[in-house]
């Protein structure tokens, strides 16, 4: 009996945890068995529901992590004075260093973990609301007569946005990057494009241009086969609270998110008929239409 006695401290902090999230959940539980959702169908999927989905998963790794670093030390402490005064083990230096170390290294290993999440979810965040601001100004495009879809699932990526009018069919990708704090006036929020790489204040990127022009290429031949007749998709990086200067013309547009009613302006040449801008509107809407009401979802057991 004497050997449990140093885990007596680390099994209760388990059972007063298990205890207290059993506890939320069968409340949780009585409360859903009487009352029902009133949506009865999936809904659209948002802008930046990716990314918000990811966003939401770190917060639960965060919370484990930062239970690890506010326990951790002091469970190890515990165990160290249930052993001396419970057991009576002699004290010696050794086992206090052991002691102190072990407690060390758990609070630098969570306090790491906690400031690579930290730092992926502050980059998550942006781009999520730059996804929500961009997803915005292309939503007044449907006054226009445009069709909009948002965080389109393809092959192991997504769309940040289809956009599909009459005068064309946009896959739009959206970056949200930071602005330097330095004062340079219009210098300092200008991206250059020069028709292959965007050239920021203080860097350049080529990747975004690829993207797009993968992610277009993609979607034109998913709906070619959705539909049954070629259809041609222009890519478009956008780039919410930049100004863009444009140097060269190219396959790949960019654009400010203010400029998004340069899209209804569709491509020289091009009309696509009312019955194509339905069926591919139908196959779109199929495709993004796979989002359940999150609190009652059928046989969902939420821990918290």
């Amino acid at each position: 009996m004497e050997l449990l006695y140093p885990i007596i401290p680390i099994l209760l902090s388990i059972l007063g945890l298990a205890v207290a999230v059993e506890w939320v959940s069968w409340q949780r539980q009585r409360y859903e068995s009487r009352r029902r959702s009133p949506l009865s169908a999936k809904l659209l999927r948002s802008s930046g529901s990716s990314k918000r989905a990811e966003f939401d998963e770190l917060a639960v790794d965060r919370d484990a992590w930062l239970f690890l670093a506010a326990l951790g030390p002091l469970i190890v402490f515990s165990v160290h004075v249930a052993q001396s005064y419970l057991v009576g083990t002699p004290e010696s230096l050794v086992r206090i260093g052991l002691s102190v170390v072990a407690g060390l290294v758990m609070l630098v290993v969570a306090i790491s973990k906690l400031h690579t999440l930290a730092k992926r979810r502050w980059q998550l965040r942006c781009g999520m609301e730059a996804e929500l601001a961009m997803g915005r100004e292309l939503d007044q495009l449907m006054r226009s007569g445009a069709v909009v879809f948002h965080d389109v699932p393809a092959e192991h990526f997504n769309i940040d946005h289809v956009v599909i009018t009459q005068g064309g069919l946009y896959a739009v990708e959206t970056k949200g990057r930071t602005k330097p704090k330095t004062d340079r006036g219009k210098e300092g929020v200008t991206v250059v494009y020069d028709g292959k790489v965007l050239t920021f204040p203080d860097w350049v990127e080529r990747e975004p241009i690829e993207q797009a022009r993968r992610q277009a290429k993609w979607l034109a031949k998913w709906l070619t086969s959705a539909v049954g007749e070629k259809v041609e998709v222009k890519p478009v990086v956008a780039l919410p609270g930049w100004y863009v200067e444009r140097k060269a013309r190219n396959d790949v547009n960019v654009i400010s998110g203010m400029e998004a009613p340069i899209l209804l302006k569709g491509t020289p040449g091009l009309t696509l008929a009312d019955s194509l801008v339905r069926r591919i509107a139908h196959q779109m809407e199929q495709r993004c239409r796979d989002v359940e009401p999150v609190f009652y979802r059928k046989g969902r057991r939420d821990k918290l």
